[in-house]
């Protein structure tokens, strides 16, 4: 059986001394040591950055650095790499503060003459595998202590901490957030009828097939038993239910096999949203979504029902006459879209009105409106969704209102004082159209369209997949008609070099996803 070899790194510039290192460990008779050497201070960080060696043997001084100094480096930059000092006979002081910076051991130069230099290696390696297997025990153990054993998905315990962090950051930033609860229907006849084992097994592939449609950022967690709950951050209701439906779907038309048993286990959702009127903490999110889960069950399973679902059943008798509701709310609804189209086209007359030249950034508000709502629809958004950015395009300038005439006329470039009161337009469209109480949806897109996908946009430097996705369309769709347009700043660019431009800051300025198919739209277009 072969020995076991170890990797020392000698730190040491007197020849005579590193030789006689050598020589100590060359007599080993059950590990052989393979050894390189370091001759000062930057050579031994150089050299023990690699994380080639199992232990660095190093001189209380080297030229160019103190041992101290040299332990110091190799624990700030965290390179795990055990470390014997040597010290001069009589400096056991010095050795003593090494430990207490972080060093395994030291011995003095007599004592590395004998066997206690191969004795200090071999306790410094078993400590340094010992640490090394507490901290995967650790690892595993913080692992279990969030996942649950069976389907490892999230546990009930990390999915409320997940859930009560998610509201307050999408309270804060005017972000939608849905919460969806389901079940596995009759689950207790899949345990009755052919065994827990079983059972167990439909859990486990149950949690793969949702993990496998949902997005890495959303939060899926076995909740209890049978019973499942996903968070889904930047997701509107309809976004949500969109994606209950696709989980329902992919159950129905599954089929479970082990061994000779093959079986169709559904499932019923329960769809709620922070948009929902009476969502005022986490904890009625969820009730929402647990309450439209019951009733899926009540309307006979394997089907999906919203919180308006089950807020409207609640509301209304099941004796009334079903069409006439729909008839109602379909009209009504109706009403409510014709009232925002309204309120925005007397937004821009009024806007006309209070500042001369206001023309110009109304007709680029259509212009931009248009190509996100092409983008959207690129996008395959829903009907809803497709409003909202396109509404949110419209009114996207409004705060400008509140900035001075000669900031927006400005001929060259703006002072940083004069950027910064300019970046607060968002921010007073915001305040300004809330106000109207009509557009709740559009405001998060309003106010992030001027979030960057690096995060160093503005107001709040949200990036990736934070910034509202309304916003990030609506952030191409503005950039790329200031583009084609002659501004006071600069001056029309081409239809192909402003898609070049867009293609350039993809990843950067802009979602790289949603400026590909923006770029494919408007090749296709031209």
């Amino acid at each position: 059986m072969p020995k076991p070899g170890v990797s020392i790194l000698v730190a040491e510039s007197n020849l005579p001394d590193i030789a006689l290192i050598r020589s100590s460990l060359s007599d080993s008779v059950d590990i052989t040591f393979s050894i390189d050497t370091a001759v000062s201070g930057s050579d031994t960080l150089e050299k023990a950055s690699d994380k080639a060696f199992d232990l660095v043997l190093m001189n209380e001084s080297l030229p160019g650095m103190t041992g101290l100094q040299m332990l110091k480096e190799i624990t700030e930059r965290k390179l795990g790499t055990p470390v014997i000092m040597i010290v001069a006979d009589g400096r056991e002081n010095y050795g003593a503060k090494a430990m207490d910076k972080g060093a395994y051991d030291y011995l003095t130069k007599e004592e590395v003459k004998t066997n206690a230099l191969e004795r200090a290696i071999k306790r410094a390696i078993s400590r340094k595998k010992l640490e090394h297997n507490i901290k995967e025990s650790v690892e595993k153990l913080q692992k279990l202590a969030i996942r649950d054993g069976l389907t490892q998905l999230y546990n009930h315990q990390h999915f409320a901490e997940v859930l009560k962090n998610e509201f307050k950051k999408a309270q804060r930033h005017m972000q939608p957030l849905s919460c969806i609860m389901m079940d596995l229907d009759y689950f207790k006849s899949v345990n009755d009828n052919f065994g827990h084992q079983f059972g167990d097994y439909v859990l486990s592939k149950a949690a793969g097939i949702i993990t496998m449609l949902v997005r890495d950022t959303d939060c899926v967690a076995r909740y209890g038993g049978e019973e499942f709950a996903i968070l889904l951050s930047n997701t509107q209701l309809n976004g949500a239910h969109i994606l209950a439906e696709r989980i329902r779907s992919a159950f129905a038309n599954n089929v479970f096999r082990k061994g000779n048993i093959a079986e169709v286990v559904t499932v019923s959702m329960g769809v709620s949203s922070l948009s929902d009127e009476n969502v005022n903490d986490e904890q009625v999110l969820l009730a929402n979504a647990d309450e439209a889960l019951y009733r899926a069950k009540r309307k006979g399973r394997n089907t999906v029902c919203t919180s308006e679902e089950s807020s409207e059943d609640d509301t209304v008798s099941l004796k009334e006459d079903t069409k006439k509701i729909k008839s109602f709310f379909r009209k009504f609804q109706n009403i409510n879209e014709n009232m925002k189209e309204s309120c925005i086209a007397s937004a821009q007359t009024i806007l006309q009105e209070i500042e001369s030249g206001w023309n110009y950034i109304n007709e680029h508000s259509v212009r931009v409106s248009g190509y996100a709502e092409m983008l959207s629809k690129e996008l395959r958004l829903s009907r809803e969704e497709i409003d909202i950015v396109k509404r949110a395009a419209l009114l996207h300038d409004v705060g400008m209102i509140g900035i001075d005439s000669d900031i927006l006329k400005k001929k060259g470039k703006l002072t940083d004082e004069e950027y910064d009161i300019m970046k607060k337009h968002s921010n007073i469209g915001v305040k300004l159209i809330e106000k109207t109480r009509l557009f709740e949806k559009e405001l998060p897109v309003i106010l992030c369209h001027h979030e960057r996908f690096d995060g160093t946009g503005y107001p709040q430097k949200l990036r990736g997949l934070n910034i509202p996705y309304g916003a990030r369309i609506l952030a191409i769709a503005e950039a790329y008609d200031t583009m084609l347009s002659n501004t006071v700043y600069t001056k029309a660019r081409s239809p192909k070099k402003a898609a070049a431009e867009l293609k350039q800051c993809a990843g950067t300025q802009f979602d790289p996803h949603i400026v590909d198919v923006f770029i494919q739209m408007v090749a296709k277009n031209a």
